[in-house]
This record gives structure tokens, sequence and C-alpha cells, in this order.
């Protein structure tokens, strides 16, 4: 796994769909899995979990990448590739994959603000 504990790498994930990557780590360059690619046109960074193609324009994390592909949803692309890795991974939590809430508004907010007491004529 990578950055995140419920995100799978994107090297497997590129594996899955046919890329040949010799490294476990850093910047890789490849022959992109998604279209016929002949030449290296595909970059990797495994130890952000985020690849770019040159030529065909996907890109993404692990999770975005199987979602394109696939045509599914965030959901469904953690599902997917729970069969792709063998493991399962926690529930996707909210909107946002790193798992942490939005900040919370801070002071003592009432309702009212300047914008609200402009009057119009």
């Amino acid at each position: 796994m990578s950055l995140e504990s419920d995100m799978p790498s994107v090297k497997s994930v590129l594996e899955h769909y046919g890329a040949e990557i010799r490294r476990d780590h850093g910047q890789v360059n490849l022959k992109c899995p998604f279209h016929g690619d002949t030449h290296q046109s595909g970059t990797a960074n495994l130890d952000d979990n985020v690849f770019y193609c040159f030529a065909c324009g996907i890109s993404g994390n692990s999770l975005q990448l199987i979602s394109k592909q696939e045509g599914v949803d965030i959901r469904g692309a953690k599902r997917f590739a729970e069969g792709i890795i063998g493991v399962s991974y926690a529930e996707v939590r909210g909107k946002h994959l790193s798992g942490r809430r939005l900040p919370q508004k801070s002071g003592n907010y009432n309702g009212s603000s300047a914008t609200s007491k402009i009057r119009r004529r």
C-alpha cells in the first residue's frame, strides 16, 4: 500500500492493466497501459501514488485510474481494487480519500455578516 492505508498502490493497479514496472519506488516512465502505447508516454510517481499519460491524458491516483477505466465511482473502484490486490480495504470515508474532515468554522458565527447588512434601493 502507499500514501494512505486505504488506497492500493498505483504500481499494482498499473500492472493489473498491463504495465511493466521494474522499480518499487520513485518516478518511473512507462508505456501507458490505457491505450496502444508504443513509446513511454506515461509517468508514475510510485511514492506519491499518481500516474499521468502525456499521450492520452489519463491521470490520477490508483482509485481514480480504476474509476475512469472501469466507469465506476470511487467506492466501486475501491471494491474493484480489492479484487486486484486481494486485500480488503476499509470503507472510503466521506468525499476525501485521506479520511480527514473539512475544517469547521471557528468563532462565534451568529448568522449575520457584513454582506447581509447592505441595503438595496
